[in-house]
């Protein structure tokens, strides 16, 4: 069995006990975290989870454009930095729906805007803003990462295929994403619960909490 197998098989027993939990699963960008939050909800069941994906928290790049950093003047400011999220709504919209509130999530150009039912017991939040928010907030935190190298294979699999950028813009973008991740964003990392590292074909859970063993 897979160490991606054994991990789902280990949350699927945890989740499946008609308790209600919020799960929270983050990284950087191409780490795994949202095909690995796809095939947990897959064994869950639709009837049973909310996937609350957070990208539509962070703020627009018109905004971040006005923003720079110290430390790299040259570069576009990044999603690894938490003054890029828009947290406190994203915090709101978690208490809501585990308070039994519904809520809409936010419609942008690749995502359609969706109702989620609180009277589902599950509830996972997926995306980079999940690093900044209170672990209170979550039962379980997983964090994913991967190498450079494994990072800009993917993106430039999906970016160039499916966005249609060209490789020169996303060798850039990947190098500036890099080196703000290893300087802001990579140290949440060991917050986590469950720490996963999917560089190149591999899944190496590297941290791994005692309620799931």
């Amino acid at each position: 069995m897979s160490g991606m197998e054994r991990l789902l098989d280990q949350l699927s027993i945890y989740l499946s006990d008609e308790q209600p939990h919020t799960i929270g699963i983050y990284g950087h960008g191409a780490s795994g975290k949202s095909v690995f939050a796809t095939k947990l909800l897959s064994r869950l069941g639709e009837s049973q989870v909310n996937i609350l994906e957070t990208d539509p928290y962070v703020i627009a790049e018109d905004y971040r454009k006005l923003l720079c950093l110290s430390a790299f003047p040259e570069q576009k400011v990044t999603a690894c930095l938490p003054s890029v999220h828009e947290l406190n709504s994203l915090k709101r919209d978690i208490l809501s729906l585990k308070s039994g509130l519904d809520i809409m999530t936010i419609e942008t150009t690749w995502l359609p805007a969706q109702r989620l039912s609180a009277t589902k017991p599950i509830l996972i939040v997926e995306g980079m803003s999940v690093a900044f928010l209170p672990k209170s907030l979550f039962d379980l935190s997983i964090c994913f990462y991967t190498d450079a190298e494994t990072e800009l294979s993917r993106r430039l699999k999906c970016d160039s295929t499916v966005r249609g950028r060209e490789i020169k813009w996303i060798k850039k973008a990947h190098e500036a994403r890099r080196r703000q991740y290893e300087e802001y964003y990579q140290s949440y990392q060991n917050e986590a619960d469950i720490i996963v590292n999917q560089s190149g074909n591999d899944f190496k859970i590297e941290k791994c909490t005692d309620i799931l063993k």
